[in-house]
Order: C-alpha cells, then structure tokens, then sequence
C-alpha cells in the first residue's frame, strides 16, 4: 500500500465510531474459506454507525466492500484492498407486527425463516437452506425450489453511495433470475415481508423438505460458494458440466463434485486461485463443446481481472 492511502486508513480509524480491525484474514468469513486480509474489517452495529462509517469513507476517498455473509462470493487470495464492511448487532434484527415481517440486512436467511415460523407465518420456506443474509439475498433475488425473496417483499430501506435513504416498493425494483439491478449500488438497511398465517407445523414441515433436498443434491458437507453459475435459458448448468465431461474434475483443492456438477467445493484447502481456474476451465469446455455461455452466479471480488475469462 501506499503512504497516502496508509495515512488514510490511519485518518479513518480516528474517526470511526464502529469497530475497526487491520489485515483481518477474510477466508474464515466466506463460505468458500479462501480469500486473503482485508486493510480494514468495519463492523457497524446500527444504522448511525454504517451511514457515519460511509460517510467518513466518502469523504476521505477510500473504496469499500459489503461483504454480508461470504456467500455467493470468490475473495481474490491477494485480500481487498480498503474496508470490507460486515454489518452486526441492530442490522441483523427481526420484528413482526401482524403478518409483516421487517428484517435487517445482516440477519441471517435461517434465521429469519426460522424466526417467522414461530410466529406461524409462512411464505419464506423456500429460503430456508439457503446461507446468507437478507441484504446479500435480496442484492442477487435468492432464491430455490420455486420460491425467490421478492416474492413476499413489500419494500426495502436503501443508502445511496450519497448516503440518500431512499424506500424501493417490490414493484420500483426489477426482480429477475438472481438479479435486482436497482439495488446493485446501494446498502440495504430494512425490508419487510407480506407473510401469512399457516399451522406452524406445517411450515415447519416444509422446512425440513427443503433442507432434505439440499442435503441429498448438495455437498453441504464442504465449503463451497453455492450455486456458481446461473441456469442458462431451457437448460441447466448442472447438465452442461457433466455432459461436457466435467464431473470430478480437480484444480489443486477445487473440485467439480460428483454429487452435483453446479456447485463446485474446497475440499482439499484449495485457493481462490485454484477456484478461479477451475471455473474458468469448466467454462470454456462448456462453450467449446456446447456454444453455451455459462454466466457467473458467483462474484469475484480483489481480483486485478476478471478471474473467470474464458480461454482462447
């Protein structure tokens, strides 16, 4: 780094309210376990500390990352550089008045599942297994087995890069296929969900289905990042791969599991590096064999390049 950005680092801990850390190792604070030390962990645990901490980060001209859970993510090995944001305490809330759920956006998605089904309120089932928080899982539209987030959203707290709170309504945002294009710039600080009654242990019930369909196609067993590329239209990634020969196919500790060709895993302490390479291997076997571009589900981030460029 260099002296001027390591004065401001040096200014930014001066002024922040929230707890700030140095070279934090970010591999045990991703799903996939990999990823090198962030300059600066900030874990606001309010909404005055988060739009203070942004504010400070403005204004001093340092770059940041929200970095929620670590799912749904690939950390370059080489860390990040500047402050990654992971939001705790009052951001991970959850309240019910009636049938409407509001969740903050560093509560986890198992829990807020778990946390409406005591209450006998049904609509988020789907997301049960799913791991990640609420602001990553509305940043992407997560979702699974015929259920997405924004299917009982009513409307979701922002801050601009301006630090503007705005209020989106589900129909200001254009939901698709693990993707809200309207959210991809701003912080999410609340959403509320429109839930309905139901018998508990039928919700629970359904609970439990969707996790026994996660664990009997799923490799939970190991570290992975999910889901690493969006299903391509009439088709699905999972087929590709395998048809394109990629099953059990290895990189170092990154594999293709034979279990489920869509969702790659770490299972032998692999590297970003390794990760990146076998994904971008996949890729272009997929292209080469199929014409199919398979697009990233997963997102890249400290990398100088796209990590995931198809070979030549």
């Amino acid at each position: 780094m260099s002296t001027e950005f390591d004065q401001k680092l040096e200014r930014l801990k001066s002024v922040a309210t929230c707890s700030v850390r140095e070279d934090v190792l970010l591999a045990p604070l991703t799903t996939f376990r990999v990823g090198g030390k962030a300059d600066i962990l900030a874990e606001p645990k309010n909404e005055i500390e988060l739009l203070e901490l942004v504010n400070h980060l403005n204004e001093i001209g340092i770059p940041y990352f929200y970095l929620g859970l670590g799912s749904n993510l690939l950390v370059s090995d080489a860390g990040i550089r500047g402050v990654v944001i992971r939001s705790r305490g009052d951001l991970a809330s959850m309240s019910i008045d009636d049938t409407i759920v509001t969740a903050g956006p560093a509560a986890r998605l198992l829990l807020l599942t778990t946390f409406a089904a005591r209450h006998s309120l049904s609509g988020l089932e789907q997301l049960s297994g799913i791991p990640g928080t609420v602001g990553g899982g509305l940043f992407m539209n997560a979702g699974a087995y015929g259920g997405e987030i924004s299917d009982t959203l009513i409307d979701v707290r922002v801050m601009t890069p301006s630090l503007e709170i705005k209020t989106f309504s589900k129909n200001d945002i254009s939901f698709g296929y693990r993707s809200a294009p309207e959210l991809r710039d701003v912080i999410v600080l609340a959403s509320r969900y429109q839930l309905k009654r139901a018998e508990q242990s039928d919700i629970f019930s359904e609970m439990r289905r969707v996790w026994r369909l996660r664990r009997e196609k799923q490799p939970i067993e190991f570290p992975s990042a999910g889901s690493i590329f969006k299903r391509p239209p009439g088709d699905f990634a999972g087929r590709l791969i395998e048809a394109a020969g990629c099953k059990g196919l290895r990189i170092g500790g990154a594999t293709v599991p034979t279990t489920h060709a869509g969702i790659f895993i770490n299972d032998r302490a692999g590297t970003a590096t390794e990760i990146a390479e076998l994904i971008r291997t996949v890729r272009t076997r997929v292209r080469d064999q199929f014409s199919v571009i398979l697009e990233n589900e997963i997102l890249p981030v400290g990398f100088d390049a796209d990590p995931f460029e198809l070979k030549t």
